[in-house]
């Protein structure tokens, strides 16, 4: 069957040399010291930009965004959202060439983290559009691709959403079904399928969508941007979810869906492996999202610690509740320097950290899991009750 080639090849080479990694080193018995000492730091240049990203964060979160108020409303919040667009902070991984800030995975996940000290459906919402969903062109779009889609994604006037989990395809991504099929006389790929869980999907414009695809006789996972305009893409009711209640999560569905022969992205047949790189980068931010919601639980704590008395003294005097703050601010220091390990890694263009981000979520969101568990424990009665912030803090 012929099918069309992409303008550009993908970043990945066959053939190429394996990149060196800190932790599948370990594996094979080896301690590459030299990709992790000494810890990786940001430039002067970097830390300063960084810096006045963050204190423009801050401002516009200290007025406008209440993580309680989007729970209990339980709705996308679209104001919140436009703000964050006019501030510049959808495109902030975006290139400057193609009108974003061009700022790095360090950078991206400081922001990250210190989103989710207020709330965390609107850093979910960030990651699913830089993270991940806009990801793959960035990665393995040609300049072709990059020029049309890339400028609105940087604007946050097109939403991304990323479309890889299917009803019966979670962990096992390799099992999907949805299917893209070349049309040689219309000269356009037919794709049919759904997929489940997405994130951003009620309000995304563009969605990178991993199909199954008959190339040379194989059946292999292609990659496709597929724009909600396409005849054919719809997506479904939005979930009732335990947390991040502020997030669109739904369906998407795909009926015959003509996807133009450029929406290819890469080369074909290579998509699962470029869905698994894109994850790379978006498990690090979500960790680093566990982070900055831990760090918050903890300055919680401790502050009613302090103010709570019972037999003549505060509870942070008890030897208990201390033993408490020391566990949550040890492991999620761990969790941190992780974290920060793995964007340096990232950045040096020659490492393979796909261990290390997925090492750097685990080990995050299950420290989060203790921390706000001990925050609701040193909060007594009160960890129990919806006027506290407790129960949105729990990783979802």
């Amino acid at each position: 069957m012929a099918t069309p080639m992409p303008e550009t090849k993908g970043k990945a080479r066959a053939g190429a040399a394996a990149p060196a990694s800190f932790m599948k080193s370990l594996f094979s018995g080896r301690l590459e010291t030299g990709l992790v000492f000494p810890y990786t730091r940001q430039d002067g240049e970097s830390r300063e930009t960084l810096r006045l990203v963050l204190e423009s964060f801050r401002s516009w979160a200290r007025e406008r965004l209440d993580g309680g108020a989007i729970d209990r409303a339980a709705v996308f919040p679209e104001a919140q959202v436009r703000e964050l667009k006019e501030l510049g902070l959808l495109g902030l991984t975006i290139p400057e060439e193609y009108g974003g800030a061009g700022l790095s995975i360090t950078s991206y996940c400081r922001l990250m983290e210190e989103i989710c000290h207020y709330c965390a459906s609107t850093c979910t919402i960030v990651g699913a559009h830089l993270g991940i969903g806009s990801k793959g062109i960035l990665l393995y779009g040609s300049e072709a691709q990059k020029k049309r889609w890339l400028p609105a994604v940087a604007k946050g006037d097109l939403l991304a959403a990323y479309a890889l989990t299917e009803p019966a395809s979670g962990s096992d991504a390799a099992s999907l079904k949805t299917r893209a099929v070349w049309d040689e006389a219309r000269r356009v790929w037919v794709m049919n399928g759904g997929k489940r869980f997405i994130t951003n999907g009620g309000k995304a414009g563009l969605f990178t969508v991993f199909a199954r695809t008959e190339i040379g006789g194989e059946d292999r996972i292609s990659a496709f941007v597929v724009t909600r305009d396409l005849p054919g893409v719809s997506t479904g009711k939005e979930e009732d979810k335990l947390g991040l209640k502020g997030s669109s999560t739904t369906d998407l569905y795909l009926e015959n869906v003509p996807v133009p022969k450029d929406n290819l992205l890469g080369e074909p047949g290579r998509g699962f492996k470029y869905a698994m790189e894109i994850l790379n980068d978006g498990r690090v931010s979500l960790a680093a999202g566990a982070v900055g919601g831990s760090k918050e639980m903890i300055d919680r704590a401790v502050d009613y610690a302090k103010q709570r008395r019972q037999f003549d003294r505060p509870i942070a005097e008890f030897e208990m509740i201390r033993d408490k703050i020391a566990e949550m601010m040890t492991g999620t220091y761990a969790a941190e320097s992780m974290v920060y390990l793995t964007t340096g890694l990232a950045e040096r263009g020659d490492v393979d950290y796909s261990i290390e981000s997925a090492l750097s979520k685990i080990v995050s969101s299950e420290n989060a899991w203790r921390v706000v568990n001990h925050a609701v424990q040193i909060a007594g009665g009160n960890g129990f009750i919806k006027e506290y912030p407790y129960e949105r803090y729990a990783p979802s």
